[in-house]
């Protein structure tokens, strides 16, 4: 996905090309930095003489389906390798030289190749949950954490692995989004964050760059689900630690509208009516079985005014929220602000702030990373005496992985995969 060996976290961005793209025919554009080729050729054939003499093909059949679908360039302006998309077209940034002088550098080729096709698989080039993080010099780092996964062959330096970040909270298997979220905790908290050397230095040639295109994330899964199928499965090779099979089944499922979401608003009314319905009392007699008292229970019609039920409204404000959707929210909330206690809670990894609804939210705190975890800690929710809770976020945070036995609606604000087995899902576009 980028470019620089040995670059530190933090100087990710630094370096961005200034050149321009040249022709490549067709209505194509090669990336900036490319050489113009004659080259082409020859780096093909170097390409795919390695692929297929070293014993890469055999060993690693779905990592050669993807790279033979990616367009090798001799890229100086990289110091080891990268990847980017420009129209339809997805390339493989070589710098050749790194690679031939000195010739030792050759042994490390097998492992950058699989460290480019991670960050492809993973997302790491398309998917929008990793474009524009706050903290962009950490989501290099869970990136490079992520591609480094997995990967026994030799990498060049010292390559960041998630087993150095245990203490931060790094498991095996974490999400690249988890690890950026334990990474971003881990500084607003003061902690030391570990360094090393990035394979493949993060966008600090610009490669991987891209302006927002929500076509991209499907034409990297097309290209994806294209190489797994290209390929005889053996039921033993893996691509990043999944099965073809595992990867199949996940890119389309992904690719499919959100299931049992609806509307936030029709959400919204459905389970604030379950919070103000009537409920079952042993304090009244049944109407038709006056004579089963203590046995049949009775109705309460009415929600007392002295004990009204109480509501957590949580706010995710770890992204930018705007004032016109903060409004929104609030004219909603306001409709049944009279028969319900509302409490707004806003959190990013931690809670900010806790407040009664007034009937109207204007602003928010945090703008940190996302935990979705606090909010469902049982001395916050045995504090508040809350019924239930209504959660607006974008998802993309670890989550309570034990149901926390309490009523819950995920309001999402987008449609990517929210994998949490528990609660109602909304989406609010």
């Amino acid at each position: 996905m980028s470019a620089a060996t040995g670059g530190q976290p933090g100087s990710a961005g630094k370096g961005e090309p200034t050149s321009q793209p040249a022709a490549l025919g067709r209505g194509e554009q090669r990336p900036a930095n490319s050489r113009a080729f004659g080259e082409v050729e020859p780096l093909r054939q170097w390409f795919d003489s390695f692929l297929r003499d070293s014993g890469f093909v055999r060993q690693y059949p779905y990592y050669a389906a993807v790279l033979t679908r990616l367009d090798p360039i001799d890229d100086p302006g990289v110091p080891v390798m990268g990847v980017s998309a420009h129209g339809r077209r997805f390339y493989l940034h070589v710098n050749v030289d790194y690679f031939l002088r000195p010739p030792e550098n050759a042994r490390f080729l097998g492992g950058v190749l699989q460290h480019e096709v991670h960050h492809v698989v993973l997302g790491h080039l398309a998917d929008p949950r990793f474009q524009d993080p706050a903290h962009p010099d950490l989501m290099e780092l869970a990136m490079e954490m992520s591609a480094n996964e997995h990967i026994v062959a030799p990498l060049p330096g010292q390559p960041i692995r998630w087993d150095g970040y245990v203490s931060l909270g790094a498991r095996q298997g974490q999400s690249t989004r988890e690890r950026y979220e334990l990474l971003v905790a881990a500084r607003l908290s003061g902690k030391p964050i570990p360094g090393g050397s990035f394979v493949d230095g993060h966008l600090a040639a610009g490669v991987g760059r891209h302006r927002a295109d929500p076509t991209l994330a499907d034409r990297v899964a097309r290209l994806v689900e294209d190489a797994l199928t290209s390929v005889e499965g053996d039921g033993v090779s893996r691509l990043a630690g999944k099965t073809a099979g595992e990867w199949l089944q996940r890119l389309r499922q992904t690719s499919e509208a959100p299931s049992r979401c609806m509307d936030w608003r029709a959400a919204l009314q459905m389970f604030s009516g379950w919070m103000r319905a009537p409920r079952h009392t042993y304090a009244r007699p049944n109407r038709r079985l006056p004579g089963m008292i203590g046995i049949v229970p009775g109705r309460a019609y009415a929600v007392k005014a002295a004990e009204p039920r109480s509501l957590i409204v949580a706010l995710d404000t770890s992204g930018s929220m705007s004032p016109e959707e903060l409004a929104e929210i609030g004219r909603h909330l306001r409709m049944f602000s009279d028969e319900l206690k509302l409490v707004i809670v806003e959190c990013d990894t931690v809670i900010q702030r806790v407040y009664r609804f007034e009937g109207h939210l204007s602003h928010v705190m945090g703008r940190g990373g996302t935990d979705l975890r606090p909010v469902f800690e049982r001395e916050f929710l045995r504090s508040v005496r809350a019924d239930g809770v209504i959660y607006f976020t974008d998802g993309a945070g670890p989550y309570p992985l034990e149901d926390p036995r309490i009523r819950t609606l995920w309001v999402l604000s987008k449609p990517w995969e929210f994998r949490c087995p528990w609660g109602v899902k909304a989406w609010m576009p």
